[in-house]
């Protein structure tokens, strides 16, 4: 694992990769101003509240409770009863070190991406379940990457569940992009839009520390 100065640590945690990837989502099914930026702040709460929690030590800190501030900003945004399935599949997966839900986490993090979708353009349309999907299959995706450091860190996830011996690299980068590929084809966006995302995601995604 590279060293790396603070701030870059820092940065690296927010994941800009994925934060982009929610934003071209949020474009696709049409979401207004407020509605964004009540997800972003949600999102960006999980992320602190999931360093929070698993306190790494190759990763810094972050201003504690820093969390709280942004979630209770989402929450006045965003103002919809979906939001209470996201809390609910946020903090579920935030405790995936533990035996019991290590095996679940990737449908806790698609479940998540549901329920913010279906906030915006209801719980039974296709747009929320492709979302769920999709992330859901990315997450398995990163567990394949991680495989090796979870297994240290004593994670249950499926891949060490299976007897998985090797993390697979780059396969969660490349499903990043099929994804960011999808909601950029459904937003309508320039393909100008698509090189701009891609060279964020590539050029982010190596700074989070692993």
């Amino acid at each position: 694992m590279k060293k790396q100065n603070t701030l870059m640590n820092l940065i690296g945690q927010i994941r800009f990769y994925s934060l982009v990837d929610l934003m071209i989502l949020l474009i696709a099914i049409g979401t207004n101003k407020l509605q964004f930026i009540g997800v972003i702040f949600l999102h960006l709460g999980f992320i602190l509240y999931l360093e929070y929690i698993h306190s790494h030590s190759y990763r810094m800190s972050f201003p504690k409770f820093l969390w709280s501030i942004l979630l209770i900003i989402g929450l006045i945004f965003y103002n919809h009863i979906a939001v209470i399935g996201f809390l609910i599949c946020s903090f579920l997966y935030t405790r995936k070190n533990l035996p019991t839900l290590g095996l679940y986490s990737p449908l806790f993090r698609g479940l998540q991406y549901y329920f913010l979708t279906a906030g915006i353009v209801g719980f039974l349309n296709p747009l929320s379940f492709l979302a769920g999907v999709l992330l859901t299959l990315r997450n398995f995706a990163g567990d394949l990457r991680d495989t090796v450091k979870d297994r240290k860190e004593g994670l249950k996830t499926i891949p060490i569940i299976f007897g998985l011996k090797k993390s697979i690299k780059h396969i969660h980068l490349i499903v990043l992009l099929i994804t960011s590929l999808v909601w950029w084809y459904i937003s309508g966006l320039s393909i100008l839009w698509l090189a701009i995302l891609y060279v964020i995601q590539i050029g982010t995604y190596n700074l989070t520390p692993r």
